[in-house]
């Protein structure tokens, strides 16, 4: 008989999700769990469910618990729909991917490896992305990380490039202070992402299609780095060195904290939010500048040097592509498509008018491309992929 992919810590891990008590390194192995796992099945929730939050959020726990036991036991797929309830938040655990509209609510599981039906208009599927990026040394050189092989990857001023077992690369500082600073840069594409160590043993996450700018060792009263695109930062804590960021028109000013930037080119704003400690972030044109606590985040308009502060920022959402999840709330269609098209490599366009329909709902980013497609095409979007190309008519 085959072992049930369930134990009593996955049990716990998926009461704790609902209930918000869990850790950060819960969360990632819970994520971990979730990515990978497969099933045949679908599971059902009626939209007479509960009443009220906090009744959902105990029964799903429940049918979870018993879905998950029961994996093996369950052969003929089922699915319903929930609809209007807005206050809905917690559904997303155990082996669950949802789409939620407002209006409608899913809650549906991996049904197969294949699931275009025969009135799609998707002729092929495209995978989703990984760990992928590129390493440019301070000469140009240029090395592929997800094809390099672990160990030296380089020397590089006072640093030696490494790869690690599980994929990210970090520098050792040889402790030569006649070697100079150099300048290196990680970059990845659309459909990657990728983990660095700094040489202060700062950690970097990046998103899809970032980059970051760097030198291979710090030196002077400050650390400061470039970034484009989406990274998420831990900074390793030097009250003598204060860590700065240096994005678009903007600094991020640290001595050692957690928060992420948000900085895209094809955002109407560069984003930053903080989890831990206390940011400074300054405008370089107007010299105006915001400090934040953790929860807060601000918001720079990319349409002049306006400066806006979010009180009520959704954490779990901003930083869920860290952690393998398309997250959305409120959110709508032409920001889902482009978190969609850096993951998945595919230019967006759009087809007839865009209404001003909203999405909320978190989806496993290891779905294949036809997955998320069939997710949303439960609203009425329709979709037409044509070799790198996929038109969205909404």
């Amino acid at each position: 008989m085959q072992e049930k992919p369930y134990n009593e810590r996955l049990e716990m891990l998926a009461e704790k999700w609902l209930n918000g008590s869990i850790t950060s390194n819960e969360e990632q192995e819970f994520a971990d769990w979730y990515n990978h796992f497969n099933d045949e099945c679908e599971i059902v929730i009626d939209k007479q469910f509960a009443k009220d939050e906090l009744t959902l959020k105990a029964r799903i726990a429940s049918k979870i618990n018993e879905r998950i036991s029961n994996l093996y036991k369950i052969e003929v797929p089922v699915r319903v729909k929930i609809i209007n309830q807005i206050w809905f938040k917690y559904a997303s655990a155990a082996c669950i991917l949802i789409a939620l509209s407002i209006g409608t609510y899913f809650l549906v599981l991996n049904k197969s490896k294949t699931v275009i039906s025969p009135g799609n208009s998707l002729v092929k599927d495209i995978q989703p992305g990984g760990n992928k990026a590129i390493l440019t040394l301070s000469n140009g050189t240029q090395v592929v990380l997800d094809s390099a092989n672990n160990g030296k990857l380089a020397q590089q001023g006072n640093g030696e490039i490494n790869k690690l077992n599980d994929g990210h690369i970090a520098y050792n500082n040889l402790n030569d202070a006649n070697k100079e600073v150099v300048f290196n840069s990680l970059s990845t594409p659309k459909g990657g992402q990728y983990q660095l160590s700094l040489p202060d043993g700062t950690q970097v996450w990046l998103n899809s299609a970032s980059s970051i700018k760097y030198p291979t060792s710090f030196k002077g009263k400050e650390r400061v780095v470039e970034i484009t695109g989406e990274a998420y930062f831990e900074v390793a804590k030097n009250k003598a060195m204060p860590f700065k960021v240096q994005v678009n028109q903007s600094v991020v000013e640290v001595l050692g904290t957690h928060f992420n930037v948000n900085a895209y080119a094809d955002e109407a704003s560069t984003k930053t939010t903080l989890l831990e400690g206390s940011v400074k972030v300054e405008e370089l044109q107007s010299h105006q500048f915001k400090l934040i606590k953790p929860g807060q985040q601000v918001q720079l308009l990319k349409t002049g040097s306006s400066m806006l502060v979010n009180n009520n920022v959704d954490i779990d959402q901003i930083m869920a592509w860290k952690i393998g999840f398309f997250e959305f709330s409120n959110t709508d269609l032409p920001t889902i498509m482009r978190q969609i098209g850096r993951w998945y490599n595919v230019d967006v366009e759009f087809k007839g008018a865009i209404n001003s329909e909203e999405f909320g709902g978190r989806i496993s980013k290891n779905l294949p491309l036809s997955k998320v497609l069939k997710l949303l095409e439960t609203n009425g979007i329709k979709f037409k992929l044509e070799e790198k190309r996929l038109i969205v008519n909404p």
